[in-house]
């Protein structure tokens, strides 16, 4: 079937309707403006009406543009002019900032590239325009992909340049899985993803303008790629040298903490050591039970406390043994004590009167 049906007027009423008549005042004060409106109702156009009906011929956007030109009353006293609109359009379009992400994997090897709809196009980073009063961080969040890149975002990450009067931004964004899916949002603006070796991308102007062949034959050119590489292996490299640094950084760390620990043990048990020296010097027979039965190793006390201790799992430390220095004697009090028998005998009486005749 041939695709040669040009769009009714119904057709072209309905798109105007839905993308040019009924926007803002303000969207239509420029030429400019006013055909990024006709833009979306061209996509709209080449993506669902020509899908319902497969007749409707394909347009490029130049053409598209001097068909709503004629549709429209109030656009219609400017068909001469389209050609001076068209360019300007065109050149408005090269000054506008664009920002994407240089999606990386965990080990900064390779990196995710995009292939557009159509069979010559060539490989290039995930970017997309940005809109109006739209920050920079908030442009990279892509629809290329389908991934949200918002989580991963560091703003001072990016590589940027300036390519006569526009602006490119690109956001590094590391740490995401090969098995990542990805999903582009925009219809028919992305025929392709695929991982790309970073140290296998072209450098230089000369290298991208080379078309590289697969074993199948497919032919990949990668002319959107070249003014970014430089600084993106730059980027990695000092980003490894970062990271090798903060590992070795952790394990010395890790290295100290360990050696200041068995140092403030060892410094402690030398102090033990050392208490427990001199008080064997003071006096020999206050030396813990432990320490006695170490130093004679051959007594039956000994060969109990091993047992013991194999038994237990440790050794708790023995009570400390009290030494009399005399034999013990009776106090004074006791050697004056006499029992007065009558006192204690009226007293029983005056308490006791039944019982009084038998302690008399």
């Amino acid at each position: 079937m041939t695709a040669n049906l040009q769009p009714s007027t119904d057709l072209l009423e309905d798109l105007c309707t839905r993308f040019i008549l009924n926007v803002p005042a303000e969207e239509l004060e420029s030429f400019e403006r006013l055909l990024f409106l006709v833009e979306q109702a061209h996509w709209f156009y080449e993506d669902f009406s020509r899908e319902k009906d497969l007749r409707l011929r394909s347009y490029s956007l130049k053409e598209f543009v001097a068909l709503i030109f004629r549709q429209v009353p109030g656009l219609q006293p400017y068909q001469h002019q389209l050609e001076e609109i068209y360019w300007r359009f065109n050149a408005y379009k090269q000054t506008i900032p664009t920002m994407g992400a240089i999606i990386l994997e965990p080990n900064l090897e390779k990196c995710l590239l995009v292939k557009g709809w159509k069979a010559g196009d060539g490989w290039g980073f995930p970017t997309g325009k940005i809109n109006k009063d739209e920050a920079d961080a908030d442009c990279a969040v892509l629809e290329e992909t389908g991934f949200d890149v918002g989580s991963r975002l560091k703003s001072h990450d990016y590589i940027e340049i300036h390519m006569q009067e526009k602006r490119s931004r690109l956001y590094i964004i590391q740490g995401v899985n090969e098995s990542t899916p990805f999903a582009p949002i925009a219809r028919k603006e992305i025929g392709a993803l695929a991982w790309h070796v970073v140290n296998e991308l072209p450098m230089t102007k000369e290298q991208s303008a080379m078309v590289y062949h697969t074993e199948e034959g497919t032919r990949h050119k990668f002319f959107r790629v070249y003014p970014y590489i430089k600084q993106l292996r730059r980027w990695i490299k000092n980003k490894r040298r970062e990271q090798a640094s903060g590992r070795h950084t952790a394990a010395a760390s890790r290295a100290d903490a360990a050696a200041e620990s068995a140092g403030v043990q060892s410094h402690h048990q030398h102090q033990f050591q050392q208490q427990q020296h001199r008080s064997h010097q003071q006096n020999p027979q206050q030396m813990p039970q432990q320490a006695q039965l170490e130093a004679q190793p051959n007594s039956g006390s000994g060969a109990q406390l091993s047992s013991l201790g194999s038994q237990a799992g440790s050794i708790a430390k023995p009570a400390p043994v009290t030494h009399c220095s005399a034999p013990l004697q009776p106090g004074q009090a006791w050697l004056n004590f006499t029992l007065d028998r009558e006192r204690v005998l009226q007293h029983l009486t005056c308490f006791l009167p039944e019982v009084s005749h038998l302690l008399v």
